[in-house]
């Protein structure tokens, strides 16, 4: 072959090369411009409608539509939608919706293992329940041989109390005692939580009584063994048998009625049935089989926690899982804590805690939530990560709520404005409807009493926040500006003088220095250690605020005889009533009106008031008298005069 022919030959690959390369491109350059471009859309937390549709490039209109079809009731334009239905919606254009997401980092409790016999057994742990007053923690002194009733407050428990009884005959229980007052539901029924076993305590004199209830629906939610104590049986007249029916109501069936909870007749103050209860309380705990993991990572629950001035933040757990010892680093909620010390229930440094073992902890960089399950992490970094994720979670819940909240208030404020406009355009110009009235009463808003609460333990401040929701609020609100656990300081005093809000510190000291300050800004701080005493002292500063309602108290009756014309000047006649005063004492300068059939057609006061030609002052009952009221002419025979004085009455909330 010649060299032209080669040179040829390889012009002509070299083209056909070229001419593949090019169909490839050409290739790849239509299949692009078919391809379609997904648009993304990015969405915040929260958006409008109206916003939306302009993200979109869509119509508000047809954006309404289309989310009509898609099941949606309310399209308004500045309704507001959360990052999830703003994304289904963006989905449903094809539309790829970008919402910003942070990582999830959290730590999960073990699994339960499924065989709990090769683990050792644990110290059952027992809750005292029961109504206020019944001698719940009377009975536990008994069984602890101290004193705990002397030092609480007004006699009766206001936190919950949790330690560990070493019995005379060798095993441990660890209890836990509730208050019993109305306004601590959320405690007792924290309590029956974490329980092994309920103790109702009921006292034989009394016999079942509200808290007494909730109690046991408690323990039956949480499904929880019974024992009934039967406290009080010493005191002379009491009739055990009554208190025992008495429970029969509430599906407590005895095991002296056939049924399966034992009952326990004893006596705080004596001692008397203490070893049966004890022995009871033992037996039902080796038939649950109760045993406890204490290798591993710990778990507990946050039993209670408070602010010690000396200590620090400290919160009592009750150890579930694993065991916990200084230098431990746990997550309870939105909070963590490095361990530094471990203390019992009577003050004592304890170098560990095992399972059903209550003890304080200190370290905590915030207070934990009463409740709150605990959870060992494996490093301070971890539980600063879990920590944080778990605060963004919550911020974002929060965010979500606020969403709900500022829609139904718009749906509400829409529904109002409506019906006024329809009742204006019924009425005319005529007076304003009922809902406009009512619009404008919800603009106005109503009264409010501004409350900084300060409590010793953060059970007792979840229970003073649920009294002040309790309380009556059509007229005057009880809101909470603020809530903290410790003693009332100076940042409390600058909030109250902000916000004008008066300042209740239960069970917490308040310096000289603090109360001093607090009364050169004017700024009330209400001390309290009783609870009812502090809802007493609330309905009372809510009754000084509302208006005083005005009462009419009837003075005199006089019943109009007979119609008289008198010459006043010239010609001109003026109708005098001819009257018998019939009840007390009618006087010149009382108020006057006149009641015809049982209905009033005028009020105002006497401009002339006569006997026999002479003016007088006053006229007691039996008298005859001549009246004429200012402004009024109307006089019939049988209308009655009545002679009042309006007083004024504090209001009061029940």
């Amino acid at each position: 072959m010649s060299d032209k022919e080669r040179d040829r030959e390889k012009r002509q690959r070299e083209q056909e090369r070229k001419e593949k390369e090019r169909e490839q491109r050409e290739a790849k350059k239509k299949a692009a411009e078919q391809k379609p471009v997904i648009k993304d859309i990015y969405l915040q937390d929260g958006i409008t409608i109206a916003n939306l549709s302009t993200l979109l490039g869509v119509n508000y209109d047809k954006l309404a539509v289309k989310m009509q079809k898609l099941g949606f009731t309310t399209t308004d334009s500045d309704y507001v939608l959360t990052s999830e239905v703003a994304s289904l919606i963006v989905m449903e254009y094809g539309m790829n919706p970008v919402v910003q997401e942070t990582q999830t980092i959290d730590i999960k409790p073990r699994p339960e293992p499924q065989d709990w016999s090769p683990y050792p057994l644990r110290p059952p742990v027992v809750t005292i329940m029961g109504h206020v007053d019944h001698g719940k923690t009377t009975l536990l002194d008994s069984l602890r041989k101290t004193s705990v009733a002397a030092g609480e407050a007004g006699g009766i428990t206001q936190h919950i109390g949790a330690f560990s009884v070493l019995l005379p005959t060798g095993p441990r229980i660890t209890f836990l005692d509730t208050p019993g007052h109305a306004a601590f539901s959320a405690m007792r029924e924290r309590g029956a939580q974490t329980t092994d076993i309920v103790v109702l305590v009921v006292a034989a004199d009394d016999g079942v009584m509200p808290q007494t209830v909730e109690a046991i629906k408690h323990a039956q939610a949480a499904n929880v063994p019974l024992i009934v104590a039967l406290n009080k049986c010493d005191k002379p007249g009491v009739n055990t048998k009554k208190v025992k029916e008495g429970l029969l109501r509430h599906n407590i069936v005895l095991e002296e009625f056939g049924g399966e909870i034992p009952a326990v007749e004893v006596s705080g103050l004596t001692g008397k049935g203490l070893d049966e209860l004890e022995e009871t309380i033992l037996t039902l705990s080796e038939v649950l089989d109760m045993r406890g993991d204490p290798d591993g990572l710990c778990e507990a629950t946050v039993v209670e926690a408070k602010l010690n001035r000396e200590r620090g933040n400290v919160a009592t757990v009750l150890v579930r899982r694993g065991t916990l010892r200084p230098g431990s680093v746990l997550v309870a909620g939105n909070v963590w804590c490095k361990v530094r010390r471990l203390l019992d229930e009577n003050g004592s440094e304890v170098e560990q805690a095992g399972p059903s073992t209550p003890v304080e902890v200190m370290g905590w960089k915030e207070l934990p939530q009463a409740g709150d399950s605990v959870l060992q992490a494996e490093s301070e970094q971890l539980a600063k990560r879990v920590v944080q994720s778990r605060k963004r979670h919550a911020e974002y819940l929060a965010g979500i709520e606020a969403i709900e909240t500022m829609n139904q208030k718009r749906m509400q404020e829409k529904a109002i404005r409506a019906e006024a406009a329809d009742g204006s355009a019924e009425a005319g110009s005529g007076p304003a409807t009922a809902a406009a009235e009512a619009f404008k009463a919800a603009s106005d808003g109503k009264k409010e009493l501004r409350l900084i609460l300060k409590a010793d333990v953060h059970g007792t401040l979840e229970a003073l926040e649920g009294v002040l929701q309790g309380l009556p609020s059509h007229e005057i609100q009880a809101t909470a500006v603020s809530a903290g656990v410790g003693a009332v300081t100076d940042s409390d005093i600058q909030m109250a003088i902000a916000t004008g809000a008066r300042i209740l510190a239960f069970n917490v000291p308040c310096e000289r220095r603090i109360l001093n300050e607090a009364a050169s800004h004017r700024v009330v701080i209400r001390q309290h250690n009783i609870i009812y005493k502090l809802i007493d002292d609330v309905k009372e500063m809510m009754c000084d605020e509302l208006p005083p309602e005005l009462i009419d108290e009837v003075l005199g009756e006089a019943d109009v005889l007979q119609i008289f014309h008198i010459n006043v000047k010239g010609k001109i006649t003026e109708p005098v009533a001819g009257c018998r005063v019939t009840n007390g004492k009618v006087m010149r300068s009382h108020k006057v009106r006149i009641v015809r059939d049982g209905a009033t057609l005028y009020t105002g006061s006497l401009k002339t008031f006569k006997h026999h030609k002479k003016d007088v002052n006053e006229a007691s009952k039996g008298l005859e008298c001549g009246m004429a009221l200012d402004g009024f002419t109307d006089y019939r025979v049988g209308d009655v005069i009545q002679a009042f004085q309006t007083n004024e009455r504090r209001r009061t909330i029940s």
